[in-house]
């Protein structure tokens, strides 16, 4: 069956459907080929959040990060998780919508109207007043249409509901906003003896013996000694790469129109036209054409279908074309503009139908198509061309082939690493990037997991890639030499006597202090000096580390205490002032900023609190997303599961 398939795999047409069926799996996974969830990426109880409303809500956001910075990108937003976050965002928005139906909370017309009508750009500049042409030009210069503003606005007034009516339950007393007030305005008058290298006694040049002692009892952070020469492996590897497969791919011009071509018919890129309609069948044309003027005329579809004996009308909303169930119908209905009312016949009878909702398709170009196109193609080939590679490889190693043998007899190339530690260091301890790189984070840890003398089983990596490889020798693990590290020996071992001998010092002058001995006079003796400043808790100044304020603001004045602030680096601290902040001084515009950024933290406290609570109310979990449309909705042309 692998040989019939592989020579199926060469034809044209073949090729065709793997690029079809790698750009499936890609955008769906291997469960999602023959499943959907209708136009819902995600549904969230009564409410859903549409591919249509998150690919407005991204492409606006888009929007408002290119005024900031026009050399932003859609590709660009999407790898800075922007896209992911917008996501989040209409997640949350659908959570608080569902609750609030639920709670029956809703918003009229008329406070939508009024809305509206607040805002300084729907007002004409003459007459100064709510103006709905200037509110629809105003809402086509952002490309946004009445629909669109009306639901967002909705939502807003739902949400603001909702969460005000949490809000209120907990009122935050103005005595929280003076606390913070002095708090972070309070001050502190400290001192400290700073005991540095500066300051250290000449340290004698340490003897072989002592060095050597060193070397062999200081302990690293793995419990080995600290001066260890790591364990050395050399290897054999055999590696599968896509990326050199594809280097070597040509794809035929033929292959890329008919993948683009099926890409087109079944919406996978661009923005598929969509229709909003209102349907009045009737018995006859005449019958279609008097209520087609009639709702051409602004009378409503319920009215005239009364009083011409009609059926109730039937309204489709955002609809693509094949979700018109009557094609001839379907075909009129596309071919209509937004408001515009006509008798249709169709495939089953005569209709009246008013167009209220009409966006046309946005599709990008084949030339716009044909790069990302021609990589996918091309990795599509490169994979199965890989596949082929693995297949004779791991053909001629089950007839008892060796690594060598295997790799010949496959094409591919076999690396040959002399003795390497595992974080790729050669014996002569040189470091190269591009071997680091390649090897260091998969293929040499499991190198290290290996016995000597045997060749392991095929193991995959970076995803795309796999590799095989042999251990050929192994240099055990060993103390290094006195004189293969003198240098950095006997400079660590000085450092570690330099702060030994510090912090004795500094253990001595904190006794005295203690004792009630004098700073300045303590200094002296101790061989440091002495520093003051008066900080705040945000502040730092000289030889007072943020360390070493946060700890002088845990302390009373008069008392002393030793703080290590680096190696080599002592400070004996004392508070000489607590300087309080005066709250009868404090600037208005202070205290209610402080009081608007309690607000907003509490605000923003409530949103997460309810919002967490609510998907798992919902049993909102990434598994409820539907990734194909995500990636569909953000225009993804690689689609993937949002990070």
């Amino acid at each position: 069956m692998l040989s019939n398939f592989r020579s199926f795999a060469q034809s044209p047409l073949a090729l065709i459907i793997i690029v079809l069926l790698v750009l499936a799996f890609a955008m769906t996974g291997a469960g999602g080929i023959f499943t959907g969830s209708g136009t819902a990426v995600v549904v969230v109880g009564n409410e859903q959040v549409s591919q249509r409303e998150l690919a407005y809500a991204f492409d606006r956001e888009v929007q408002r990060l290119q005024q900031q910075n026009p050399e932003i990108t859609r590709e660009m937003a999407r790898e800075e998780g922007i896209a992911n976050q917008v996501l989040q965002q209409q997640i949350t928005f659908a959570t608080l919508a569902a609750r609030a139906h639920e709670l029956g909370l809703a918003i009229s017309d008329a406070a939508v109207v009024r809305e509206a009508a607040a805002i300084p750009a729907f007002r004409n500049p003459v007459t100064e007043r709510f103006d709905p042409d200037t509110m629809r030009s105003a809402l086509q210069r952002v490309g946004m249409t009445e629909d669109q503003f009306a639901n967002d606005v909705e939502g807003d007034m739902l949400r603001s509901q909702l969460m005000g009516a949490l809000t209120r339950l907990a009122d935050l007393p103005d005595q929280i906003a003076a606390t913070r007030y002095l708090v972070a305005e309070e001050q502190r008058r400290m001192s400290a003896l700073v005991l540095d290298a500066s300051t250290a006694d000449e340290i004698a040049d340490p003897t072989d013996e002592q060095l050597q002692a060193f070397i062999t009892e200081t302990p690293g952070q793995n419990g080995q000694p600290l001066f260890t020469r790591p364990e050395f492996r050399a290897i054999t590897l055999v590696r599968f790469q896509l990326d050199d497969f594809i280097r070597d791919v040509a794809v035929d011009e033929s292959v890329l129109r008919e993948t683009y071509d099926y890409l087109v018919d079944t919406n996978q890129i661009g923005t598929p036209a969509v229709r909003s309609f209102t349907q009045l069948t009737a018995p006859d044309q005449a019958t279609a054409e008097a209520a087609a003027e009639r709702l051409a005329n602004g009378e409503s579809a319920a009215l005239v279908a009364s009083e011409l004996g009609l059926d109730a009308p039937l309204t489709l909303d955002n609809a693509q074309r094949y979700e018109v169930p009557d094609t001839q119908l379907a075909d009129a209905v596309f071919a209509m503009s937004q408001d515009e009312a006509r008798a249709v016949e169709g495939r089953f009878g005569w209709s009246a139908v008013q167009v209220t909702l009409a966006e046309e398709a946005n599709l990008p170009s084949f030339e716009d198509e044909r790069e990302r196109l021609q990589a996918d193609a091309a990795r599509a080939q490169a994979t199965d061309d890989m596949y082929g590679a693995i297949s004779a490889f791991e053909a001629a190693r089950e007839d008892g082939a060796s690594l060598e043998v295997a790799a010949e007899s496959s094409g591919t190339p076999l690396e040959i690493y002399q003795p390497l530690a595992q974080n790729s260091f050669d014996e002569n301890l040189d470091f190269d990037p591009e071997r680091y790189q390649a090897l260091a984070a998969e293929i040499l840890p499991v190198a290290f997991a290996q016995v000597e003398g045997f060749a392991i089983d095929l193991q995959t990596y970076n995803d795309t890639d796999f590799f095989t490889l042999r251990v050929d020798s192994i240099v055990p693990s060993r103390p290094f030499e006195l004189e293969e590290v003198r240098e950095q020996a006997e400079s660590r071992w000085r450092s570690i006597q330099v702060d030994t001998q510090l912090q004795a010092r500094a253990e001595d002058a904190l006794a005295q202090l203690e004792a009630g001995d004098d700073l300045e006079l303590v200094s002296l003796t101790a061989g440091g000096r002495t520093e003051s400043s008066t900080l705040r808790r945000d502040q730092t100044a000289g030889g007072f580390t943020r360390g070493a304020v946060s700890t002088a603001f845990s302390m009373t004045p008069g008392e002393y205490r030793m703080q290590q602030v680096a190696e080599g680096r002592y400070l004996v601290l004392t508070v000489d002032e607590v300087i309080p902040a005066d709250i009868a001084a404090a600037p208005a515009a202070d205290l209610a900023g402080i009081e608007g950024d309690l607000v907003s933290e509490f605000g923003n406290d409530v949103v997460f609190a309810t919002r967490d609570f609510l998907l798992r109310e919902y049993e909102i979990t990434d598994a409820s997303i539907d990734n194909r449309l995500y990636s569909l909705a953000i225009g993804e042309t690689d689609p993937s599961t949002p990070q």
